[in-house]
């Protein structure tokens, strides 16, 4: 093969070589304000017209911001939503809307949101949050048992509950109750009586999961802001924030409907199962949490996410924004089930906080949500929390690590309208205010809109389908564990799932989507002809492998039509353990004997031995995932990238990575490779297809032709280029497919 022109030499020919092709070149080199990044200003002082105008101009004009993210906290004067207050928003909405900048709204004070600024609690408590209780006693049979029943005006009872703690039998007590208390005779043995309350009022936001709350809520709130600005609607405000919409510090969050949704749709008495929250209660223990929990995450999906984006679709403008813990291993304990959650969202968001590589590799996770529901925006929420002196190589670090996983919308973390350091609580401050970064603001500015630009709207393609294992997560969850911490962690040790999805992105780089099990049962994704479809009308994806990772509760509905997608000859790789359990009652056999049919007998699975079929089916577990072990089983299945990473050695130097993300838009393959380490990278890259290629720098917006040639390899074309990419820098490629000659 002849020499082909090392990367830095491109960047060199950028500003002298080819002439932009087309449209898209001009939008790339000067982009506009709605690609740009969009700071959260918190106002945290008293709010004056010049302040407020001076800060949005030297937004703009210093920093290249195409709008902000307004977002009161304690401290802003005027009081939050009275008339004064929005006498000072007029003068925000007004001076963006001159500037030609979006102003997104935060809709609420501080955080999380939904308490109307207190307003909610102190008009309506009951629809406020609520906490599951459970009040034990521990009693030795034969023994009468008295207990007077809890206080009905703080909290709702939902069951109350004996359990043999040896034999786990359940006796429901509600016949043993008469005039306001517990009277039972107890049987020989070791019992635990237990009363399961729903306590009203405990945190001051509203009961998401509660719609009748949830629309009262958007009446005092969101509505203040519709009536008001209707006429920005969609022009200079087009996106409605909100953040951290979940559990978060009340793990056991509840409603009252959770017990008779449970009883309508398994058939079975809620108050025989509660204690599987807490306990062990035998073989149905896995199947009931899963029961208990899925219900939940339904109403937190069905409950606010999706009546702010209802308001917002009536109101001509997206919901963005987050539940707490969105990147964490087993969401859970957090907001219920982060695929389902952003089921509504028009634009779901990320939010990478902390410090440098914190929840990175669960980033996917939100991404994925977006490409399994046709959403063209994926926002993040960056930096927060991060160091103060925090320099300006860790924007382009994380912005790139952001777009390398389908985020193509940035909020930075953020603006300040009292800057003083004692004022400022959360660092560090993204704005020209900060000395630290302010040269670099409008550079950094002109590379967001660039990449956001790129990467908005078409399709990702990706060829590795990797299943959340949701289920497993939820039937190994209890409540009342020691310490939940750090967030999301309480996992079962076989819960690989963002494991092997790091090593498939940062060291085999192959990139996947996360897929719901459900989503294999309502018919979102079929098998079709070997392949696993996603049938979106923009974001369809073609998956040449499905990975179960390793989980032992899996839905039963689900395994069959894996066991179909094997049959028509699907290719099936699963790691480190292997379903045991059903996620629904009574159908352990079941899910026992389809693993078998599928990955044969266990001492096969053990020796890592390949199972076919007729049709081309292929399935192969691998017990001990690793960068080595995985590069060996997607060679023995025969799955080949779409980008080809000839050098894969790893790069980690100042944590960061070496990725990249393929996107097809407008005809054109587009794709994005970051390195936001501190090594200097060169590698060849072969991408499938016959290709012209061109390099779009996202720093300048230039654009140069690409020295290339085909080659073949496994009986498919490939164009092949020289990719060098200096320390925390990164570069678009496109490509155009060759015309016959």
């Amino acid at each position: 093969m002849k020499r082909l022109f090392p990367f830095f030499a491109l960047i060199l020919l950028l500003g002298t070589a080819a002439k932009p092709t087309d449209k898209d070149a001009a939008a790339f080199r000067r982009p506009a304000n709605e690609y740009r990044p969009m700071p959260f200003w918190h106002l945290n002082g008293t709010l004056t017209r010049d302040t407020i105008v001076k800060q949005i101009n030297r937004a703009k004009r210093e920093a290249g911001f195409g709008g902000i993210a307004v977002l009161p906290v304690s401290g802003t004067r005027p009081e939050y939503l009275t008339d004064a207050y929005f006498e000072r928003y007029d003068d925000m909405i007004e001076t963006m809307h001159r500037n030609g900048m979006e102003l997104i709204i935060y809709d609420d004070i501080d955080f999380p949101s939904g308490t109307a600024g207190g307003r909610l609690q102190a008009q309506y408590p009951r629809d406020t949050r609520k906490l599951l209780e459970k009040d034990e006693y521990v009693i030795t049979g034969p023994a009468t048992f008295t207990q007077i029943l809890p206080d009905s005006t703080e909290k709702l009872l939902m069951a109350t509950t004996a359990m043999n703690i040896n034999t786990y039998e359940m006796i429901d007590l509600r016949d043993h109750i008469r005039d306001g208390k517990v009277t039972w005779e107890v049987p020989p043995g070791a019992w635990r009586v237990m009363f399961f309350c729903c306590r009203y009022n405990v945190r001051p936001q509203v009961d998401y999961m509660d719609t009748t709350a949830v629309r009262k809520f958007i009446q005092m709130n969101y509505d203040e802001y519709g009536k008001r600005y209707g006429k920005y609607m969609g022009n200079t405000v087009k996106r409605v924030f909100y953040d951290d919409i979940g559990f978060n510090g009340m793990e056991k969050t509840w409603t009252p409907a959770i017990t008779e949704i449970f009883e309508k749709s398994y058939g079975k008495n809620a108050a025989l199962y509660y204690p599987a929250l807490f306990y062990d209660i035998g073989p149905e223990t896995e199947a009931a949490r899963v029961a208990f929990h899925t219900i939940r995450s339904e109403l937190m999906a069905e409950g606010y996410p999706r009546l702010v984006a209802d308001w917002c679709a009536d109101h001509n403008v997206s919901s963005i924004g987050h539940p707490p813990g969105n990147y964490t291993k087993n969401t859970t304990e957090l907001h219920g089930d982060i695929l389902k959650f952003y089921r509504h969202s028009q634009i779901p968001l990320a939010d990478y906080i902390f410090y440098y590589g914190y929840g990175r590799d669960g980033h996917k996770q939100i991404s994925s949500a977006a490409d399994l529901y046709d959403r063209p925006m994926v926002g993040a929420e960056v930096n927060g929390a991060f160091k103060a002196d925090m320099d300006s190589l860790m924007l382009y670090r994380v912005a790139m690590d952001m777009f390398s996983r389908g985020i193509n919308f940035l909020i930075p973390h953020g603006m300040w309208y009292d800057n003083r350091p004692e004022k400022v609580y959360i660092p560090p401050v993204i704005s020209s205010y900060n000395p630290a970064l302010a040269a670099t603001l409008p550079q950094y500015s002109d590379f967001v809109a660039r990449s956001c630009y790129m990467l908005q709207g078409g399709r990702r393609v990706s060829k590795i389908a990797l299943l959340y294992p949701i289920t497993s997560l939820q039937g190994h969850h209890k409540f009342d564990i020691a310490v939940y911490r750090p967030w999301g962690e309480y996992v079962p040790a076989e819960a690989d799932f963002q494991a092997v999805g790091s090593l498939l992105t940062n060291r085999l780089h192959r990139d996947f989507t996360f897929i719901h099990p459900e989503s294999l049962v309502d018919g979102r994704i079929t098998g079709n002809d070997g392949n696993l479809v996603l049938h979106n009308r923009v974001n369809h994806q073609e998956y040449d492998l499905l990975i179960i990772p390793g989980g032992k509760v899996l839905s039963a509905e689900t395994l069959k039509k894996i066991k179909a997608y094997y049959d028509g000859g699907g290719k099936i790789l699963a790691t480190t353990a292997l379903p045991t359990k059903s996620a629904e009652f009574g159908r352990d056999a079941e899910i026992n004997n389809l693993i078998a049919e599928i990955f044969g007998p266990k001492k096969q699975q053990d020796d890592g031995q390949l199972r076919t079929n007729a049709r081309g089916g292929m399935a192969l577990f691998v017990s001990d995932p690793d960068a080595g072990t995985l590069a060996n089983a997607l060679d023995r299945l025969g799955i080949a990238p779409d980008v080809n990473i000839v050098d894969t050695t790893s790069h980690h130097s100042g944590n960061g990575v070496f990725n990249y993300i393929h996107k097809q838009r407008d005809g054109k393959d587009i794709y994005f490779f970051s390195n936001s380490t501190d090594d200097n990278l060169t590698t060849p890259v072969e991408l499938e297809g016959c290709l012209t290629l061109e390099a779009w720098n996202p720093y300048t917006g230039k654009v140069a032709a690409v020295p290339a040639e085909t080659v073949s390899r496994d009986g498919k074309d490939y164009t092949r280029f020289d990719l060098t990419l200096p320390a925390v820098k990164s570069t678009f490629i496109v490509g155009r497919k060759q015309q016959p000659k």
